[in-house]
């Protein structure tokens, strides 16, 4: 088990394969592990030097009292890299993990040959979130009444209303993995939520806003699930940002990553190779095919 000090604080990562520097940056209550279960991870090795690691509070990092905005979470990516020698890299961000990538593209542009953002529903973008009509709601309809969890939960905008929405979701069973059916309340996930900031600091936009997506320069890729409750925010980026192009996942919604690895890794492998290239040829044959 490979460990860090990051701005004071252990943090675990694994480190594997040769080329270009790409890393991964897990979502919220996730860990290194996601990134095996997608098979993401060991598929990129195979062209790639691949560096993941749990965010801090999760897996095997340590946890502090604060510091979980998006912006407080990219400072810990970049301090890490410096710790590894990374000088720039790919990153890749899934759920908030996405948040902290697009930050991080924001505040160290130097750093960052190019992002690929998966399913990441934004502080700032919350008016873009369509739960009412996500189709999920058909899928757990059985499930989540039982639970409590309504759409107008999701629609609350105030702290105990998401508050209480993670807390419910540790009533939701594993759908994936080793613990597969098991519990996800765990002493770690409750101390978590319990005695962190992190359920406040995660809606949070730290200067991430609708406004500076214009400023992001780095190139990048957002992927969306076609039935996730965010996938106008694809559509969304790419108009608002210079380098930016969306791809939409069909049948799947915010776990695509689960559910159709495959389609994820042989769209991203070509991307990252040469992020740049890729999107401007992207953009030049988008803009060729318009009607005149």
């Amino acid at each position: 088990m490979s460990k860090a000090i990051v701005n004071g604080v252990n943090v675990h990562y694994q480190t594997k394969g040769e080329g270009p520097d790409v890393i991964l940056v897990h979502g919220l209550t996730a860990s290194i592990a996601f990134w095996y279960i997608t098979k993401v991870f060991p598929a990129l090795t195979e062209q790639f030097r691949v560096t993941a690691y749990d965010l801090k509070g999760h897996g095997y990092s340590d946890s502090t009292p604060s510091g979980y905005t998006s912006a407080d979470l990219a400072g810990d990516l970049v301090a890490l890299m410096d710790t590894l020698g990374i000088e720039r890299a790919r990153i890749i961000g899934h759920s908030y993990g996405g948040s902290v990538t697009l930050h991080f593209a924001l505040l160290y542009p130097e750093r960052c040959d190019g992002i690929v953002l998966c399913d990441t529903g934004f502080a700032a973008l919350r008016h873009l979130r369509n739960i009412d009509h996500w189709p999920g709601w058909e899928i757990w309809k059985k499930e989540l009444p039982d639970l409590g969890i309504t759409p107008e939960w999701f629609n609350r905008a105030d702290q105990q209303g998401i508050d209480t929405i993670l807390q419910k979701s540790t009533e939701i069973p594993v759908q994936f993995g080793l613990r597969r059916g098991g519990t996800r309340d765990t002493p770690r996930f409750r101390k978590l939520l319990e005695e962190t900031t992190l359920s406040k600091d995660f809606r949070d936009p730290s200067g991430l806003s609708e406004e500076r997506l214009a400023d992001i320069t780095p190139p990048c890729m957002a992927f969306y699930g076609e039935i996730s409750p965010f996938k106008n925010v694809a559509s969304h980026l790419s108009a608002r940002m210079p380098h930016c192009i969306g791809q939409v996942v069909p049948s799947v919604g915010h776990f695509f990553l689960l559910h159709a690895p495959d389609v994820f890794i042989e769209r991203v492998v070509p991307y990252l190779h040469d992020p740049a290239g890729y999107v401007r040829n992207a953009k030049e044959n988008s803009a060729a095919s318009m009607p005149t």
